[in-house]
């Protein structure tokens, strides 16, 4: 059915919501998400899936153009899933995210009184990502890279992305021309049978080292060992090359079995934050690093300006990952605890911290909701607790352990406002309560909002 719709809004998927209008419409009035539209647009839409409150369509084209709408830089923009925003002046992208944390704050979180502000730009607009992780698949016999659809496995075929930094795409481009060389049979999701499922690259920008990944079903790809030698010589910077073991049928990209194919485990990073100065870090196939490294930077220097650490403060970093807040933070405590679930960060911190030389931190591995009684007990009470979860935010117990702890501040960054504000709803009734929201845009041209909160309590 064809319909036209008004949008007015942006859902939590970053699409178009708006409504039906026109009264010969039996539609008329209901809600419709259409991806590539932007508020003020009136559409032509096309439905491609009704439910009993609202409906879902594929743009046909723009009758009036809504304010922000500007040209898309990538030739596939439309049809590939990673950049849902391209068609949005970047201004505008920045008071819809600034608009969507402060709705979720106020309607979830009930912090109708808690400040939003201005979302702080990125440095970079395009080029920033240091992470590229690109899909194989075969169509019509040839072997195609590329990405997503969305809500989809089918891949759009891509050479490039503006997103992506230069020298992650140029080590992209090198591994794809070698599993062609190499004849190697492709992933199918469907049958569960070929060889190379995805290609990776990682760069480290403060340094330039690069690090590319192979994601395969086996651990023993022929001539996958000449393969690395021949990127490491012809890709300048490229210090290791990995071969990662994924066999299960699973859309997930990484397994959890790793091999060394050429170079070192890991390469290194520099970041500065602010008057913490540099910490040098070491980041292995699997560790959490942010994509975006500059605005990263801007990120932990707002996070620990909020944390107002003095020289006498214990700081707990919950969910602390490889140690990036934890060890800046550590340049300006007494002593600093990280907390991680995930072992091989753990063990990355620890590492991190020896080669900044930075004693006074310590890591304890393990879920948040388990090991922080006995952190608390071991290290006492913290002035300060930084959190930084995934995107499903906090588990149920943590929020009552962390009050329990009294900390004078809590400060919060988060990468999905929904569970965020879930959470500060949780803190407020332990009498912490939001004083302060800022948006940091880590993830240009999509809907992606990053953010850090501060929570004091009240009194």
């Amino acid at each position: 059915m064809r319909v036209r719709a008004e949008i007015r809004s942006f859902s939590h998927r970053g699409e178009g919501a708006g409504i039906v209008v026109g009264a010969s419409s039996d539609l008329s009035g209901i809600t419709v998400f259409v991806p590539g539209t932007v508020p003020g647009d009136l559409v032509e839409v096309q439905i491609l899936e009704k439910k009993r409150n609202y409906a879902r369509g594929k743009l046909l084209g723009v009758v009036r153009e809504g304010p922000g709408r500007t040209r898309e830089v990538c030739p596939v923009a439309g049809r590939c899933g990673g950049c849902a925003w391209q068609h949005l002046r970047y201004d505008v992208q920045l008071l819809w995210k600034q608009t969507i944390l402060k709705e979720s704050l106020h309607r979830i979180g009930k912090s109708p009184e808690c400040e939003v502000k201005a979302t702080v730009p990125s440095p970079k607009v395009l080029g920033y990502r240091n992470k590229v992780e690109v899909p194989l698949q075969v169509q019509r016999g040839k072997v195609v890279a590329g990405f997503y659809e969305p809500y989809s496995h089918r891949v759009v075929p891509s050479d490039e992305c503006p997103l992506e930094h230069p020298l992650a795409r140029e080590l992209v481009s090198a591994l794809f021309v070698q599993v062609r060389k190499r004849a190697y049979s492709i992933y199918d999701e469907k049958t569960g049978k070929g060889l190379v499922r995805h290609l990776v690259a990682r760069i480290a920008p403060g340094t330039g080292e690069r690090m590319g990944m192979l994601v395969a079903t086996t651990a023993r790809l022929p001539g996958a060992l000449e393969l690395a030698r021949e990127v490491m010589e012809s890709v300048h910077g490229v210090k290791s090359m990995i071969l990662n073991v994924n066999r299960e049928m699973t859309n997930v990209i990484l397994g959890n079995q790793w091999k060394l194919l050429a170079g070192r485990w890991y390469i290194e990073d520099v970041m500065s934050v602010g008057s913490a100065g540099s910490v040098r870090f070491r980041i292995g196939p699997g560790s959490f690093y942010q994509v975006n490294t500059e605005q990263a930077q801007n990120l932990y220097e707002i996070a620990l300006d909020a944390c107002e650490i003095s020289p006498t403060d214990v700081v707990y970093d919950v969910y602390s990952g490889i140690g990036t807040m934890t060890l800046f933070a550590a340049k300006k405590a007494r002593f600093c605890v990280g907390v991680e679930e995930v072992e091989t960060s753990v063990m990355e911190a620890k590492v991190n911290a020896r080669l900044n030389r930075i004693n006074n931190v310590a890591f304890v591995a393990g879920k948040a909701e388990r090991m922080l009684p006995s952190v608390i007990a071991r290290f006492g009470r913290p002035g300060v607790v930084l959190l930084d979860p995934p995107r499903a935010g906090l588990a149920e117990d943590v929020v009552p352990v962390i009050v329990r702890s009294r900390p004078r501040a809590i400060v919060y960054v988060s990468c999905n406002p929904s569970t965020l504000s879930r959470d500060v709803a949780r803190f407020k009734e332990f009498g912490y309560e939001a004083e302060w929201a800022i948006p940091v845009d880590m993830f240009p041209m999509t809907p992606h909002v990053e953010s850090v909160v501060k929570l004091k309590r009240k009194g």
